[in-house]
């Protein structure tokens, strides 16, 4: 039984035991919401089995928060199925984490800063990213593109905090999480990605 078919199931279930009578509408909401739901608590225990394995569970955590919270707002690439998204938010959170962990850091302002307002307009160019199956209407795209730059605003200060507090790791775990989600929304990896589903 795949993901789609179990939520499905599940939805049909939900709808018999509150309704009398079918709603097949109803259905495919509560199946799409469901299917979303398993499917993000699927590669959230692919993540935290990784980090745990690697030893960077707080390291990798802290940059999916960031990572996170943005691509809720800008999107990004997808995978073809549930499986191979959450194996590949194992690898790439797994070597979030191990950057945020080992990978040397300047403490300077300049250089983090710099690094954030490459990050953040390489991401405000871009996003909120599109996929083939789900166009975003102009209306939405605005409301994104707005709850983003608020977003990027609140990382800014946090980061300022983070640099006079001298907390590195928090500081690294954010500039990589946006690091990955200015590529996730970036033509590079969508071309990349587009030549390989080709190539299948």
């Amino acid at each position: 039984m795949t993901l789609h078919e179990l939520a499905a199931n599940l939805s049909s279930r939900l709808c018999t035991a509150i309704e009398a009578e079918p709603d097949g509408k109803k259905e495919r909401r509560i199946a799409f919401a469901l299917e979303g739901l398993i499917s993000t608590g699927y590669s959230m225990l692919v993540i935290f089995f990784v980090s745990l394995v690697l030893g960077t569970v707080k390291q990798t955590m802290a940059a999916l928060l960031f990572a996170g919270s943005l691509r809720t707002f800008t999107g990004g690439v997808h995978a073809r199925t549930p499986t191979r998204c959450a194996l590949i938010s194992g690898v790439v959170f797994g070597s979030l984490g191990l950057g945020v962990k080992y990978l040397p850091w300047p403490e300077g302002f300049l250089w983090n800063l710099t690094a954030f307002m490459v990050l953040a307009t390489v991401i405000l160019i871009f996003a909120p990213r599109e996929t083939t199956n789900k166009k975003i209407p102009p209306a939405q795209r605005r409301v994104l593109r707005i709850w983003t730059v608020v977003l990027l605003l609140f990382f800014f200060f946090f980061l300022i905090y983070f640099l006079k507090t001298s907390n590195f790791l928090l500081t690294k775990a954010l500039l990589l999480g946006m690091g990955w989600q200015a590529l996730a929304v970036s033509p590079v990896l969508r071309e990349k990605i587009e030549k390989r589903k080709e190539g299948e």
